[in-house]
This record gives structure tokens, C-alpha cells and sequence, in this order.
């Protein structure tokens, strides 16, 4: 007895039973350092890099808040809209023509040729796969609920 805790916690000036505590250090050995032990924090701040390792799950619940790169913290998003049926492409002929003219404005209206019709949906097409694949990965990570 009589060892004094001097770490600007709610543990100041109390006695331990032969433990010095100095600092960030128990018996001159940095907390955590080590021998990896548990922890249960209402805040925990860090000035410098942070790193976790093993399973990491910020927020546990949909109603939890998280927030990235000092943005305001939110509970998870609802899910994306149900994607519609992706586009098949029936006629796949010729080559894509990236070039658009403009569009014909004597009925009927529309593009200049098929191969730029052609174009449009294999962009369309393109846009629904990509969309598809960053629904998934948030999805995979629980920023947004899953469809």
C-alpha cells in the first residue's frame, strides 16, 4: 500500500497494492504493449494512427452512429432502390461509336445511327453492372441495409 496512481484519470492518488503507475505505464511496462488484455471504454481518443487488428465491427447495430473523415455521424442507411432488370443487348452488332452526333430532331427523334444506339446501352449496361457492384460492397460493409 501506498502507492499513489498519477495519470489524470478517475483513478488519481489512489493506492494500489505494489503497482506503480506512472504515466501510461504499470511497473514500467506500457499498458497494452505487452501482453494484449481487454477494455471497455465510453471514449476512446487517439492523437496519433490507430491500429486494430483482428475482426473490427465499428457500430454493432443498424442504429449505431459512424461517421468517416470528420463527418457527422450516422446510424446505417436504408437499402439503394431495387435495381430493375439489367439491359440485354439483342442486337450486339458493329462496332461501338462512342462519338455521339447530335441527336435528329425531325420525327422520329433520336440518334444518328445504330451503332450509336448501340453505344448508349452498352453504356447504360455498363452503369447498371458498376452500380450493382458498389451496392454490394457497401452492402458488404453495413453502411447501407441490404435489398
Amino acid at each position: 500500500m501506498g502507492n499513489k496512481i498519477s495519470i489524470g484519470c478517475a483513478f488519481k492518488d489512489q493506492d494500489l497494492d505494489g503497482s506503480t503507475i506512472t504515466g501510461s505505464t504499470i511497473d514500467s511496462s506500457a499498458v497494452g504493449s505487452t501482453t494484449a488484455a481487454a477494455g471497455a471504454f465510453t471514449t476512446l481518443t487517439a492523437s496519433g494512427a490507430a491500429t486494430l487488428n483482428g475482426n473490427v465491427a465499428i457500430g454493432n447495430a443498424t442504429t449505431d452512429l459512424v461517421g468517416f473523415h470528420g463527418a457527422t455521424a450516422v446510424d446505417q442507411g436504408t437499402a439503394l432502390t431495387t435495381q430493375l432488370t439489367a439491359i440485354t443487348i439483342a442486337d450486339a452488332a458493329g462496332t461501338p461509336d462512342y462519338a455521339l452526333q447530335a441527336l435528329t430532331t425531325t420525327s422520329p427523334y433520336g440518334l444518328a445511327t445504330a451503332a450509336e444506339a448501340i453505344t448508349l446501352l452498352y453504356v447504360i449496361q455498363n452503369l447498371q453492372v458498376r452500380m450493382a457492384e458498389v451496392e454490394q460492397r457497401l452492402e458488404e460493409k453495413g453502411l447501407i441495409a441490404a435489398n
